[in-house]
């Protein structure tokens, strides 16, 4: 018998902060090689979607997750859906019928788990290049785990920075953290993405640009960057010049980032590329001064699929 769960199922039992860690844990695995994962399959489809596939079996788990996501169809949001196999028959057991809500919380998951680690403590100053889907998720993960002070946004269009603002304004976890204790958040949209990354301690890039909105010229001592935007050969968010002065570059899997990632375009700076897994075990140092520069280069893998999928079924029990 093959289980179908469905997106009010989910909502009621994930949240950011098991997300969180349920993605650190597939890190921590897939830095001490107990992850086994395929390459992503992507599929261009005219006249403009694409289809990608990932998937996982983490060892600890019963379970060998599989996601489908499609993107970019006219007319359409993102979608997707995930399969879990029984890891020890190979049976199809649970069809995840989540319209892609799973891969955005995965992927803010990673995003806040590597903000967390490399930026500097205490309140954060938070600029977000891109105003879609992803960028609130960003900010929601990030303010389950960290304190935000400032939220500054930049888009392309003006009016879609606007509206984002206002989304944001308009919510309780924005308009005080969460927390009745903590100060009201500053949140404005910016006309420029200088302007808006100008004396930010974290800047996040979510757009599918293929050239950079990010240069070095616009980059303060001390900033951390979460790159998100970067998932297929020819994006690129960042000018090579900041990874080129980074003082940490961190990739959840250094083949994946070197193919599709912000480190497609600089790859002769590959060798000094840490894992999020290394980094989040102790293995590999992270930021060593507030004036470090730091980048996660992120690209969304399938370990993080498995992690979410995998929380999934053991929250609604499922076997």
């Amino acid at each position: 018998m093959i289980n179908v769960v469905g997106l009010a199922e989910l909502q009621s039992v994930i949240t950011h902060n098991n997300t969180r860690e349920a993605v650190r844990t597939g890190l921590v695995a897939l830095a001490a090689g107990q992850v086994s994962a395929p390459d992503e399959l992507v599929m261009d489809i005219a006249p403009s979607g694409d289809v990608h596939i990932k998937g996982a079996h983490i060892s600890s788990q019963p379970w060998i997750a599989f996601k489908v996501a499609t993107g970019s169809f006219p007319g359409a949001s993102n979608a997707g859906c995930s399969f879990l196999l029984d890891a020890r028959s190979g049976a199809p057991r649970v069809v995840i019928d989540d319209g892609g809500w799973l891969t955005e919380m995965r992927t803010a998951a990673a995003g806040a788990l590597a903000t967390d680690a490399l930026a500097r403590q205490g309140e954060l100053t938070v600029a977000v290049l891109g105003a879609g889907v992803q960028a609130r998720f960003q900010l929601e993960a990030l303010a389950a785990c960290r304190p935000i002070s400032e939220i500054r946004v930049w888009n392309r269009t003006a009016e879609r920075a606007g509206a984002f603002v206002a989304s944001l304004a308009a919510d309780a976890t924005f308009r005080n953290g969460g927390s009745e204790t903590q100060a009201q958040i500053a949140i404005t949209a910016q006309t420029t993405a200088s302007a808006a990354v100008a004396g930010a301690d974290v800047i996040i890039t979510t757009t599918s640009s293929r050239e950079p909105v990010l240069h070095l010229a616009d980059l303060e001592p001390g900033v951390h960057i979460t790159a998100m935007g970067a998932d297929t050969v020819g994006k690129q968010e960042l000018e090579v010049a900041i990874l080129e002065r980074a003082d940490v570059i961190a990739v959840e899997d250094l083949e994946i980032a070197s193919r599709v990632g912000e480190l497609q375009h600089g790859t002769h700076l590959a060798g000094r590329a840490i894992t999020l897994g290394s980094l989040l075990t102790g293995v590999a140092p992270g930021r060593k001064s507030d004036e470090a520069i730091t980048i996660a280069d992120l690209c969304g893998i399938g370990t993080h699929d498995a992690a979410i999928a995998g929380l999934a079924a053991d929250l609604l029990e499922l076997d």
